[in-house]
Order: structure tokens, then sequence, then C-alpha cells
């Protein structure tokens, strides 16, 4: 078995595993996303060895309609293939806080393993669109099912953005296939493939495929779905939602803004609008209480900023965008984790509630703050580099008006100094803990913490390998 096929096949052995017993789901699971974590790893070594990351298996699928089963490994795929591995094996060991309904949340956390390393590795649109819905299916239940008290609302809002999300990018991709020449779904080939297709088949399947992609970054106005969603969603849903489904619609935007040409008419419009998602969810996130609900509203504030980058379609603002998705996924997944350690510890979320949880809780509350500082680019982190990529990338397409962004920067941490000061840190009340933090959530916050500085002091091991 080649080893693109082996990261699918190897969730789906162990599915498979937990569909026939009943015991052991959690380390079933743990055990099938360390796997993919090391094989990932292996790549990630080859591909410095080598300073390229370019690998491509075929495997005859739906000859009749010129589909196979292609699978491609590049730059891009890589590093989202990395950060989702990490998040993965963090969620699979430590989310699961109150070990509550384990094997179900096992079940789904592996469902979704397949779904991203699918969507994450597919050479053509028509995997890409499967893999999608797959992604999409799994935290739908991780919020209906193992989710809190308005768990049913958020989990119905999620699904009918997702469906419509679907419903556009599969029009999208049916226009490209009865347009393109040969019928070619390849992603590779994409971009010769539209160069010969109508203008305004070109100019339609933009606007479909970047509609879909923006619900799931998501971006402002199709961004409501996501706070109800991680607020409702089990610690381990919260995760891989913001830390992971997020980075579909950004995956999705990158190879759309390298493969259209007619990209270059939309991207100024684009821009604006990414600035207004970025300050709309910086003053909503001055609103929350929440303290999960607070580390949502964070996630349309990078998102929206990676889309900025991505709108300047030059080198640095793509590589930026790339790198700072890997930044976001595991800055947020950390705070996630933090955020459902507190919830145990202290059977709050409210941050009108707790106060000075640091004194019971010291570990979850600086992970916590660290996770504040590396959101909002503090030097030596991952978001740190990110940002410099990509605002360098934005004045060069935008100039000056390119730190306006910036400022939402500002008022998350303004804000987030706060939070900090207000429940954290406070030495005028206490808020008495009623349990602990077990050991496997402290090895869960060491594993993302390494990352979060290795990646941030020694950028060149995934810069060294970007091509787009």
């Amino acid at each position: 078995m080649t080893i693109l096929l082996s990261l699918i096949a190897v969730p789906i052995l162990f599915l498979a595993l937990m569909l026939l017993t009943k015991r052991r789901s959690g380390s079933l699971a743990t055990i099938s996303t360390f796997i993919s974590l090391v094989i990932v790893v292996y790549l990630l070594i080859f591909s410095i060895i080598n300073k390229s990351a370019s690998i491509n298996e075929s495997y005859s699928y739906i000859s009749s309609l010129g589909i196979g089963f292609d699978l491609s490994l590049n730059s891009i795929s890589l590093v989202l293939l990395l950060m989702s591995s990490i998040i993965l094996f963090v969620t699979a060991l430590s989310g699961n806080i109150k070990k509550e309904m384990e094997r179900t949340a096992s079940i789904l956390l592996v469902l979704f393993q397949i779904g991203a390393t699918g969507l994450f590795l597919s050479g053509n649109l028509f995997l890409f669109f499967i893999f999608w819905d797959i992604g999409v299916i799994a935290p739908f239940f991780m919020i209906n099912i193992l989710g809190s008290a308005n768990r049913r609302n958020a989990s119905y809002k999620f699904i009918i953005y997702e469906i419509f999300a679907s419903a556009l990018l599969l029009f999208g991709i049916i226009l490209i296939y009865i347009f393109a020449p040969g019928h070619s779904l390849s992603i590779a080939g994409l971009s010769s493939s539209l160069s010969q297709m109508p203008m305004y088949v070109q100019q339609l399947t933009f606007i479909l495929l970047f509609l879909a992609f923006m619900i799931n970054m998501p971006i402002f106005p199709l961004h409501s779905w996501l706070p109800d969603a991680h607020t409702e969603a089990s610690t381990q849903g919260s995760m891989v939602l913001s830390g992971i489904l997020t980075k579909f619609g950004g995956f999705g935007m990158l190879i759309i803004f390298t493969s259209f040409t007619i990209a270059h008419n939309y991207s100024f419009y684009i821009a604006v609008l990414s600035v207004v998602s970025a300050f709309y969810a910086a003053l909503l996130i001055m609103r929350q209480h929440d303290i999960k609900r607070i580390v949502a509203y964070t996630t349309i504030i990078e998102m929206s900023i990676i889309m900025f980058a991505i709108t300047a379609m030059n080198t640095l603002g793509l590589y930026g965008a790339l790198f700072a998705m890997l930044a976001h996924g595991l800055v947020v997944a950390l705070m996630f984790l933090a955020a459902g350690s507190i919830e145990h510890a202290f059977s709050e979320r409210s941050i009108d509630v707790l106060k000075g949880i640091a004194a019971d809780a010291k570990l979850t509350s600086y992970v916590f703050l660290v996770g504040i500082l590396a959101i909002t680019g503090v030097p030596l982190t991952t978001g740190f580099i990110a940002d410099v990529a990509m605002f360098l990338g934005a004045i060069g397409a935008y100039g000056a008006y390119a730190v306006i962004p910036l400022f939402s920067l500002v008022l998350l941490g303004g804000f987030m100094y706060y939070v900090v000061n207000k429940s954290i840190f406070s030495t005028k009340e206490r808020t008495q803990s009623s349990a602990f933090i077990g050991s496997s959530q402290k090895i869960g916050y060491a594993i993302l913490l390494a990352s979060i500085f290795i990646f941030g002091i020694i950028p060149s091991i995934i810069l060294n390998i970007i091509n787009i």
C-alpha cells in the first residue's frame, strides 16, 4: 500500500474496529490519530530533505466518467495535514475531558479524521466534494449528540449552512466537469482547464466556489453558524470545528485564488469584505460572556484576516495565509482545550461568574494566556510569523491600507486582556474548583504548546517547503 493511500486506510481500518467492538474506543482513536501523525511527520522530514513536497498516487475508480481515486500531496496540503494530524491526536488523547459517551465520540472523531485527511489529499474535485461532506457529517453529530443544552438548534443551524455550502460547491464542480476539456476535474490542472472555458462560466464557477468556501471559513455575513456551533459542541467538537473544519474553506480559497485568473477582478472587493468581517467580529466579541463563545469569535477574526491576505495574490500573502492557518489551528485548539478544562474544573463558562481561577487551575490559566498571546501575534509564536508574512504581502498589494485589519487584532488583544484580568487573574474574588485536570489534558497542552513555539521559533521548517 502506498503512503498517501495508507493515510486514508488507517482511520478507515480503526473506524471498522471501533464499530465491531464496544471496548477501548478511546484508545483506538488515539492510536489511529497517532499513526497518521507519525506518517505525516515522516512526509515532512522527507520533504525537508528533498526541499520539495510532491507525491501523486492514482487508482482506477469510475473510469466511464473519467474519474479516478487521485491523491496528491503538495506543500499546501502537507502543511494542513500536519496541522490537522497534531490537532486530531491531541483531541483524541485529551479532548474528551469528562469521558462522556466515549465510544460515540471516538467514532465521530475518526470519521472526521477520514474526511479531513481525504480532503487535504484530494487530487480531483470529485474526491474533494466527497471528503468535504464526510468532514461535515461528523461535526454535526458532535454538536447534536455530544453538545450542551442548546445543541439541537445549533446543530440544525450548522447543517443548514453546510448543506447550502455543499450545494454551491457541487454546482461549481458540475460546471467545471461540463465545460473542462476532457471533463477533467484535476485540481492540479484546474488553471489550465479554466483558461479554455467561456468567461461567463469562469465567473459563475468562481462565485459558486467562493461562496461555498466563504461559509466554511466563515466570513461575514455567512458566519453566524460558527459561534452557536462552537459554544454548544463538545470540547472535541470545538477543537476540530475551529481548528480544522474552518481550514476546509481556507484550503479551497487557496485553490481558487491560485487557479482562477479572474480572481484579480474580485480581489479588492473581497479584501474589503474581509476587513469588514474582521472588525464586525472584533466588535461582537466584546459583548460575549461565554468563554467558548469568545474563543469562537477569535476564529472569525483570524479567518477574515487570512482571507484578506489571500486576496493579495502575491507570494508573501499566500505564504502568510497558509502559515496562519497552521498557526490558528494549533492555537485555537489549545484555547478550546483550556476552555473545556475550565468548564470541567469550575462547572462554569461565564466570565461574569469565573473569578480568580488561576488560584485553583494555574496551569490551565497560563495555557489560556499563552493562547491569547499567540493568537494576537506575540513574537516566538506561530502567530507572529504568520502576521508578518500576511501583512507584508497585503502591503505589497494594497499599500498603507493593508494595516487597517491590524486594528481588529488590537481590539481583540484589548478585550482578551480584559477577560484575563476579570476572570483568570482577579485577586478580589475566587471561584472554587470542583474537579482536577487530568494528565492527558496536560500532555495535550504540552504537544500544542511545543508545536506553537517550535514552528514560531524555527519557521523555516514550514517555509522552506512551501511552494505556492
